[in-house]
């Protein structure tokens, strides 16, 4: 049947639909779901006027007009990039803060704009910002599972209800100017629950015995025991070196792991690789030799943000 014919079968069908009794209308129902090929509530709300014909102008679907537009999107967006691309629930109680910034360097706002940016929800900011997260993406992920502890080291299921300090979360981040090809320096990132004090140490590669090293290292810098070390997937983690040097001990240290691609189970680590390691870093790669001593220096006990962007990839 073509779109024509069956537009005018419908135009017929639904001039009877609202004349007849229930026994009639059902009966009608199963001719139309026949003919069309329709579902039955479809074919209901298309002859009672609630969905239009294919073809029939004038009608939209329900539900609310939008409330923000291109322009509110704007503003949000300008914000969003200079605060560090944040998720909707920490940018909706900053955009007050990040507004005088935008007026001073952008545009002053109208009063009712301006008070249409301040009221949008963090959902909505979620919302309006889908298109311009898929545009600017993410960066690679560099972790590479390592499969042989999976069994022996357990997942951290739920998150660490730490009333005092100790529970760290571990992760690596490369710089590697673009490219994970060739050799390049890595940043061993270490980060409390309770506190978020923050220890990162450089390393050459990503050997277990030389990330073990620079775990120590960060330990023994710490101003309190560890209690609990979890981490990523990553192979660099996962081995028996790391193992060795959490359980055998007089006081083992709970040793456990994320689940595979949640980046979410260990976001405190997360939000620090970008705040106090690719904010603070300038690297763009090369040699190994070159670059390590004066990162290692840099590196050790970092506690802010800095200015820089940064190469650095995950």
């Amino acid at each position: 049947m073509s779109s024509k014919s069956r537009r005018e079968v419908l135009e017929r069908a639904r001039e009877k639909y609202g004349n007849r009794g229930k026994e009639g209308r059902g009966r009608l129902l199963d001719e139309i779901c026949s003919l069309c090929g329709y579902e039955r509530k479809y074919a209901m709300k298309v002859l009672a006027g609630s969905r239009p014909i294919a073809g029939e102008e004038g009608k939209r679907r329900g539900g609310s007009k939008p409330r923000y537009g291109k322009m509110e999107k704007k503003v949000l967006q300008v914000i969003w990039l200079a605060a560090d691309q944040p998720c909707g629930k920490r940018m909706k109680p900053t955009v007050r803060l990040w507004l005088p910034y935008y007026e001073r360097r952008h545009e002053k706002l109208e009063l009712a704009l301006r008070k249409r940016v301040l009221k949008v929800s963090a959902a909505t900011i979620d919302r309006l910002l889908a298109s311009s997260r898929f545009r600017y993406g993410k960066c690679r992920s560099a972790t590479r599972p390592g499969s042989l502890l999976r069994s022996q080291i357990p997942v951290r299921t739920e998150h660490w209800d730490a009333a005092g300090p100790g529970f760290l979360e571990a992760d690596t981040v490369a710089h590697c100017g673009g490219s994970l090809s060739g050799e390049h320096c890595w940043s061993v990132t270490a980060s409390d629950v309770h506190t978020q004090w923050t220890e990162t140490r450089a390393v050459s590669n990503r050997g277990q015995e030389a990330v073990r090293q620079q775990i120590a290292d960060i330990e023994a810098s710490l101003p309190f025991a560890i209690l609990g070390f979890d981490t990523d997937n990553g192979g660099e983690f996962l081995n028996w070196h790391l193992v060795d040097y959490f359980q055998k001990r007089e006081k083992p240290v709970a040793f456990t792991r994320s689940r595979a691609y949640r980046k979410n189970d260990n976001a405190r680590v997360e939000q620090k690789n970008r705040t106090h390691v690719r904010t603070s870093s300038s690297a763009t790669g090369g040699s190994k030799e070159r670059r390590l001593p004066r990162r290692s220096t840099s590196f050790t006990r970092t506690k802010g943000a800095g200015s820089e962007t940064s190469s650095a990839r995950s």
